[in-house]
């Protein structure tokens, strides 16, 4: 760039030194400019060129200003409070109007859940000039709200400050090795080496996952509600024996009573005033979804609250509990819905349905089918199978277009007046197909489905069709077969790795003992769940995550048959190559 003189029309060439003072503002000009063609990532590109020391106080002012909208459109409001609070050092900055429109963002950011948290942690660490046991449990703390989404993308933010984002990374290590601590060690040195320079070395990070590890104890008494007769004496049975072995396994100091329940609402309403004037401070339970309904809505309820069953829809905590009561359940509609998004994330598109004609067998089908239905993905096919009858090959050819493809045979037959020799084709577009079945139909369809040359379309169906009992001889005709389990079924899929407990039946109540685990183990995290949606608690019946208004949505384990064993279904099992759509 040359500096005209009109007074002496000579040309002045700027010297290195103005060159240097020049190329950082012309940065921050173009990098403005950028912004305002709607142009973040081209603008973020050029600021990692400038240093603010090489600014005269109004382009540093100017590039404050860049950074905090950058921040606001990243959704990162702390960052956008403190690049606006160096802006105002700069009178003419702080009276402007972009000034103030970018304070007007900030404001309706900071006003979302966890803003002023992360704000909060930004201030805490600056202060924290080497380890500090209780400032670094303040921190882990006041970083609950910030959700595990939210910290994994801040810990990889280039333009933070580095002791900021190796704290925020740590605290996303801790938190996912909070329930099973196995692999904390490896994952702490993982983090390490990605934050060489951050102040704390592995040993005290360590300590702080442990110090904060034992700020979540199990509640101190924990009453559990279950019926000692009736029609769920069985599966409440196996509960309890979960929940007691869970309990003997981290009591904690904490103690576990058992209160009996009936088939009758009163006999629960008996109960639970029983487990309070015993002390209770948690209640697990009741079991029967009429049960759970006619507790909760009792006017008195004061007390936190598991259900081991659904919770009643909808459903308004009462004054003094919100977000203290939760629903952990097995329930097979979200098991289908589950099965859906399985199918959708493994490429699958077009699906054929099978289920029986009974109540039940519709409300799988519509489970899966409104989860299914997205994304331009296809019901290609839905058929309702009588449970009464062992033959369902003529409704299968109808399903694949088998028949349709023997009367076209027929009609080319006649239409040349000669015999020819003609094999019937199923139908190509289907590339996977939801049969909702027991074991016993399930055995019965799937080796029809091979005769009728559908073997090699992907299977899945619902949980029923393992009845948990081991039975390799019996379950073959099921291989290749992929459904939700548990995974304490696939960690116990055979007679000897059974646990010889009368309540789980030869493991038809393996599900159910698993749930009784979880409902133990559960407790210490609900909170946090709570304040963090994108928390996992990993357990024995499946992977849990709390959804608004209390609910626990189960991610099930997926299983397939092999040799007539549940086996683990490998994380990416690719589909098939597809057909056109239609093509027969």
């Amino acid at each position: 760039m040359n500096k005209i003189d009109l007074r002496s029309d000579t040309v002045t060439h700027p010297t290195p030194k103005m060159r240097e003072v020049m190329a950082p503002a012309l940065r921050v000009r173009a990098a403005d400019a950028w912004l305002l063609a709607a142009r973040p990532g081209d603008a973020e590109d050029l600021l990692r060129w400038v240093a603010r020391d090489d600014l005269a106080p109004p382009d540093r002012a100017r590039l404050d200003l860049v950074l905090a909208d950058l921040a606001l459109r990243n959704n990162r409001p702390d960052e956008a409070e403190a690049a606006l609070a160096r802006a105002a050092e700069v009178p003419s900055a702080a009276s402007g109007e972009r000034y103030r429109a970018l304070q007007a963002r900030l404001q309706e950011q900071l006003e979302r859940p966890g803003a002023r948290k992360l704000a909060e942690a930004s201030r805490l660490v600056g202060a924290m000039g080497r380890y500090d046991p209780a400032a670094a449990l303040e921190l882990m703390r006041v970083l609950e709200s910030v959700s595990s989404r939210e910290l994994s993308v801040r810990a990889l933010n280039p333009r933070a400050e580095r002791q900021l984002t190796g704290w925020l990374d740590l605290a996303l290590v801790i938190r996912q090795n909070l329930v099973n601590p196995e692999h904390v060690g490896d994952a702490v040195t993982a983090w390490k080496s990605r934050h060489p320079h951050h102040l704390l070395n592995e040993s005290q990070a360590l300590d702080s996952w442990l110090r904060y590890r034992q700020t979540f104890p199990a509640p101190r008494r924990t009453a559990a509600l279950l019926p000692t007769s009736g029609g769920l004496r069985s599966p409440a049975e196996a509960i309890r024996d979960g929940l007691m072995s869970a309990y003997l396994s981290r009591p904690d100091g904490a103690e576990l009573l058992f209160f009996p329940t009936g088939d009758d609402d009163q006999s629960t309403i008996s109960a639970y005033f029983n487990a309070l004037d015993a002390g209770a401070d948690r209640i697990v339970g009741p079991l029967r979804k009429e049960s759970v309904a006619a507790m909760l809505n009792l006017a008195g309820l004061a007390t936190p609250v598991l259900a081991l069953n659904e919770l009643p829809q909808p459903f308004t905590p009462p004054p003094g509990l919100g977000g203290q009561v939760a629903g952990l359940a097995l329930s097979q509609e979200a098991e289908s819905a589950a099965i859906a998004r399985h199918a959708a994330a493994a490429g699958y598109r077009r699906a054929a349905v099978l289920a029986p004609e009974s109540a039940w067998g519709e409300r799988m089908a519509a489970a899966f089918q409104e989860e299914f239905l997205h994304d331009d993905r296809q019901i290609v096919a839905a058929t309702r199978y009588p449970e009464s009858e062992n033959d369902h090959s003529s409704l299968l050819e109808r399903v694949l277009k088998i028949d349709e493809s023997r009367e076209r045979g027929r009609k080319l037959e006649n239409t040349l007046q000669m015999p020819l020799e003609f094999e019937p084709t199923r139908r190509n577009d289907v590339d996977v197909i939801f049969m909702a079945a027991n074991a016993t139909q399930a055995k019965l369809i799937r080796p029809q489905l091979r005769f009728l040359d559908a073997g090699d379309i992907p299977v899945y169906a619902t949980g029923r069709i393992y009845s948990g009992e081991p039975d390799p001889a019996g379950n073959q005709d099921l291989d290749g077969v992929r459904f939700p389990a548990t995974p304490w079924a696939l960690a116990h899929a055979t007679h000897d790795d059974l646990p010889r407990v009368a309540s789980l039946r030869g493991g038809s109540m393996g599900p159910l003992f698993a749930l009784g685990q979880d409902a133990w183990n559960i407790l210490p995290w609900l909170d946090l769940m709570r304040k963090d949606a994108d928390f996992d608690f990993p357990g024995q019946s499946g992977t849990y995550r709390m959804q608004p208004g209390g609910g626990l949505r189960r991610e099930p384990a997926w299983a397939v048959f092999s040799d007539g064993v549940p086996v683990a279904l490998p994380p990416h099992t690719e589909p098939r190559a597809e057909a056109p759509a239609g093509a027969e």
